[in-house]
């Protein structure tokens, strides 16, 4: 029952109506006006039942360079400490993250304000091409059933991400078949 109600959303993701699905979630969190989400501030809502299998096992830590510039260098350096911390469905840190409180809370430290969760966060930044792809743009993924995108890290150059896998680490997206085949779209985050 369960896989029958995934490949109904997906199938009405695909079509003009999951875009509207897509606008009347960002309608719903999207309430008061600010400098955020299209002149408006974006406010937490509840996230769905934690699926039954959600774990990621490239693990990697990283401990190199750095890169980036500005509000992303500081998120990545952020994301990046949180390294070998557990993931947790709806976590919000500091303990365990999910994957999209964990892309917040990097660009919260670096004074930028994106949306809570994964849906809203690619919906509210601009488009990239993987071949434009910058250190601190959000990458997102569609790695569990449901309508895409459900897992989303943050690039750190090199063709690799951290994110909230179980650990939090840093993975090779770039070249690997697992998340190229899984990959929905990228977005940059506004920076002062």
């Amino acid at each position: 029952m369960l896989s029958l109600a995934a490949v109904i959303i997906t199938s009405v993701a695909q079509t003009p109506l999951g875009g509207m699905f897509h606008d009347g979630v960002r309608e719903m969190v999207c309430l008061v006006e600010g400098p955020e989400c299209g002149g408006e501030t974006w406010t937490e809502h509840d996230r769905p039942e934690e699926p039954d299998i959600y774990e990621y096992d490239f693990a990697g830590y990283y401990d190199g360079e750095v890169l980036g510039e500005g509000d992303a260098r500081v998120a990545i350096q952020f994301a990046l400490s949180q390294q070998g911390k557990p993931y947790g469905w709806g976590a919000t840190g500091p303990n365990s993250w999910d994957c999209s409180a964990l892309t917040q809370a990097a660009w919260r430290a670096a004074g930028v304000q994106i949306p809570r969760t994964t849906w809203p966060q690619h919906s509210a930044l601009a488009p990239v091409d993987r071949a434009d792809l910058q250190p601190g743009d959000l990458i997102f993924f569609q790695t569990i059933p449901g309508p895409p995108p459900t897992h989303v890290g943050m690039y750190i150059g090199n063709g690799q991400m951290v994110h909230a896998g179980n650990p939090v680490q840093v993975v090779q997206v770039l070249g690997n078949s697992y998340w190229e085949s899984r990959w929905v779209g990228a977005g940059r985050v506004p920076q002062g």
